[in-house]
């Protein structure tokens, strides 16, 4: 018979026994371990995201600054006194 483990006369010793464990555990979880390509994949995602809403952020605040120099127009017309009604 084959010698296998590590052992004096090829017997299995802990750290084959270890080694082989760790092996098989590491099998079992390839599937979820993450590719560069997949990290990659996943910042382009993330950030086409930031990106989408920095804009939307930024067509807000000027939005918000035509208003605010819409109200300064009407204050200067008036002489700094806003009329309701």
């Amino acid at each position: 018979m084959s010698k296998l483990g590590s052992g004096d006369d090829g017997e299995f010793t802990f750290l084959d026994i270890v080694s082989i464990v760790s092996f098989l555990v590491g099998l079992q979880n390839l599937d979820m371990n993450i590719t560069q390509e997949d990290m990659q994949t996943t910042e382009n995602r993330l950030d086409e995201a930031l990106r989408t809403k920095i804009d939307e952020i930024h067509k807000h605040l000027e939005e918000q600054d035509k208003k605010i120099d819409n109200i300064l127009g009407i204050l200067k017309e008036n002489g700094g006194i806003i009329y309701v009604g």
